[in-house]
């Protein structure tokens, strides 16, 4: 009995490790209950050069839905499918994520990046596929990302 009852005291403390350690990893996310606007096509393609002081991130997105995409705790834009977004950060050490609505998953991608000033950052958002299909941001080659850019329409959005 003593042995059953230690394994359910040592389960509970897993569990809530395992709460902590997800808040954690999502904190690189803003909060769940962000909502975006979209600022009507224009026809508008921008693609800005890097900054000498700054990184620059583009997110292109392959997925159906929303991606909301944040970096350090703080939404910075959502991108619609077919779309691309950019966004300036600091150099040095940063924290991704993106996230959807999509019924496929619900849950975030997180990705570390460490930020070189003057660099450019290329980002595709798309679904894994099959029956347990998960959103992922996955980092692309400059030529790729260049391309996939060229190819998607500017999803110009801010946080409501």
């Amino acid at each position: 009995m003593k042995t059953v009852a230690a394994m359910f005291l040592l389960s509970c403390c897993a569990f809530a490790q395992d709460k902590a350690a997800i808040a954690a990893a999502e904190a690189a996310c803003g909060p769940a209950n962000a909502v975006f606007e979209f600022t009507p096509d224009n026809g508008r393609h921008p693609t800005p050069k890097t900054e000498s002081d700054k990184a620059l991130i583009y997110v292109a997105v392959r997925a159906p839905g929303v991606v909301n995409f944040a970096a350090d705790g703080k939404w910075l834009g959502a991108v619609k499918p077919g779309g691309y977004f950019f966004a300036s950060l600091d150099a040095g050490e940063h924290h991704l994520c993106v996230t959807s609505h999509v019924a496929l998953w619900k849950g975030p991608w997180l990705h570390s990046l460490q930020a070189k000033a003057g660099e450019t950052y290329y980002f595709l958002a798309r679904y894994t596929g099959g029956s347990n299909s998960e959103l992922m941001l996955i980092p692309v080659d400059p030529d790729e990302g260049k391309d996939l850019v060229a190819r998607s329409k500017f999803s110009d959005s801010h946080p409501k």
